[in-house]
């Protein structure tokens, strides 16, 4: 069974692009269920690793080494660990070996997604794809890294993205604060549509209202899209329920993508209608502004917004701020990165101090 691209320059890279809890993750699980596709698990070591290593012009047998190092002294982001990747260190490092000499920094990142375990059966692998959703704020400088890489944006209603991002507090992945959530969600937006209209031949934006609706016939154009024939194996996947949850073994697992444990299907669609306020949604909608036309999430702008835009300016500018400063760090050494990459979570950590304060006050 081969399960390494022949030509590794020459295969193919594909990006799934999206914010937290937008099914990027039920994408690139279809896709892992591709008998021709590498995707490896979350674990957004892509960009460290390639300001450690780009200006190197002949990666030798001594670089090579460097490169393994490095991925193994950093191996953990939050939840993220290279343990889910399940890589061998000395295989993988004998695997790069055939890269001395001729390998670019670009060959060595798609080694590294092309080597990685996956639950299931793979045959001749004709596409290397990629899914970290911190990545979407990086998608103008993917661009430039990989000037022939596909991307695959898929948005989800802010309004269900924020109750979603809500229920998952307690790990203190992000704050649940309900204009700065919006404003992400707007930022990124804003990122894909430049994108799209500067490379839309690259580009491919979808909702996932219509996916998960349409899987049939949009399943098969992301396929094409990407440049492999459609299996239907793909919607297979929830098959692995019990293989996952014994491979992993990661309470985690469940709790984070529990609904991949089913076919794809429509339940999580429109959840906001009972999860939130009137005047949470007003403000949602206030905040996403004339994105939530566009991707025809209402079918009219709020009345009466100035008082709630105003109310929603300071987080929504701390947001634009932060990515801002995750983005332009990410062009600084490659020890700067990964402490933006792991400890910038000011907010998040200020969130839950006061609100364990307040608690405590209250009891």
């Amino acid at each position: 069974m081969n399960t390494q691209p022949t030509d590794i320059a020459s295969t193919p890279l594909f990006f799934i692009m999206g914010r937290p809890r937008s099914g990027t993750t039920m994408l690139s699980t279809l896709f892992d269920a591709h008998p021709n596709v590498k995707i490896p698990p979350e674990f957004p070591i892509m960009i460290p690793l390639y300001q450690r290593f780009r200006k190197v012009k002949v990666f030798d047998e001594a670089t090579i080494h460097q490169f393994v190092a490095f991925i193994f002294q950093h191996n953990v982001f939050i939840h993220r660990t290279l343990e889910n990747l399940k890589i061998d260190r000395q295989s993988f490092t004998n695997d790069l070996m055939t890269l001395a000499g001729k390998g670019t920094i670009q060959d060595m990142l798609k080694k590294l997604n092309a080597y990685t375990f996956s639950l299931f059966d793979k045959e001749e692998i004709l596409a290397i794809g990629d899914k970290n959703p911190v990545y979407s704020i990086y998608t103008e400088r993917f661009l430039r890294i990989f000037p022939d890489a596909k991307f695959i944006c898929i948005i989800r209603d802010y309004r269900d993205n924020f109750v979603s991002m809500q229920k998952l507090a307690d790990l203190k992945l992000e704050a649940p604060i309900l204009p700065l959530q919006v404003a992400r969600w707007r930022y990124v937006v804003k990122i894909f549509l430049r994108c799209k209209n500067k490379y839309p031949d690259r580009f491919k934006i979808i909702r996932y209202e219509d996916f998960v609706a349409n899987k049939e016939q949009m399943l098969p154009e992301l396929c094409r899209f990407v440049g492999i024939p459609f299996n239907p194996v793909m919607f297979d996947f929830y098959r692995k329920k019990e293989e996952t949850m014994k491979t992993y073994d990661n309470p985690l697992i469940e709790r984070f993508h529990s609904s991949l444990m089913n076919p794809v299907n429509t339940t999580r669609m429109e959840q906001w209608r009972t999860q939130m306020t009137p005047a949470q949604v007003r403000m949602a909608n206030v905040v996403a502004g004339k994105y939530a036309l566009q991707f025809k999430y209402v079918d009219r702008a709020e009345k009466n917004r100035l008082w709630l835009w105003l109310q929603s300016r300071p987080m929504s500018i701390y947001g634009w701020l932060l990515f801002k400063l995750y983005y332009w760090g990410s062009y600084l050494p490659s020890s700067v990165v990964l402490w933006l990459s792991v400890k910038l979570l000011v907010l998040v950590r200020a969130w839950h101090f006061f609100k364990g304060s307040s608690n405590m006050a209250k009891s």
